[in-house]
């Protein structure tokens, strides 16, 4: 197979072209998850966006959406909102749970007993996700979260102190991701 060469000038043009579909690709999931989350939030308004990377891997696009214009990150607990994550690549279900418990213990360590409960609850919920489809948490202050796939109805966890835990994984300043927390929360007054 010949060796080829790529100018600079092509090899910027495919870059600008990946990051063109990707874009792509993001604003009509928003366009798809807006109509989804009426039921939930009436008028969902974006509130930011972000992509989370992990050691240079995509993990996913993660988009934060509120019926609230004035979300802010010091009160988000007290708003009904939604966190959407289009995946950028494939996960078991037993994992993404594995991980939202480590990441909550992290911020807060868990008596064994109700991390080990915790950890059932999402399992249950948590289908295997393949590159290119979405998981939605929306949070409902003092009631719990409900899930979608895909823009599906999942189901739901009727615990308000796991919700709020599972939520703080991305929204509470001690998430181990400030920089997404940020972004998630960059169209806040």
């Amino acid at each position: 197979m010949p060796f080829m060469v790529i100018t600079r000038r092509q090899s910027l043009l495919l870059a600008l072209s990946i990051n063109s579909s990707l874009f792509g690709v993001v604003s009509a999931q928003s366009k798809v998850s807006e109509s989804r989350l009426k039921p939930y939030l009436g008028t969902p308004s974006l509130v930011g966006q972000a992509k989370f990377t992990f050691w240079g891997i995509d993990v996913y696009q993660a988009s934060l959406w509120s019926s609230e214009s004035g979300l802010t990150p010091e009160q988000w607990e007290t708003k009904p909102l939604a966190l959407d994550l289009l995946y950028l690549r494939d996960f078991k279900g037993v994992d993404i749970a594995k991980r939202s418990i480590d990441e909550i213990q992290a911020q807060s360590p868990l008596p064994k007993t109700k991390a080990q409960a915790w950890l059932k609850s999402l399992e249950v919920i948590f289908p295997n996700v393949s590159k290119g489809q979405t998981l939605t948490g929306v949070y409902l202050p003092n009631a719990g979260m409900h899930f979608l796939f895909d823009g599906n109805y999942l189901g739901e966890i009727k615990d308000p102190e796991l919700s709020k835990s599972f939520f703080d994984i991305w929204l509470s300043k001690q998430t181990s991701a400030p920089e997404l927390r940020k972004k998630l929360f960059a169209k806040s007054p």
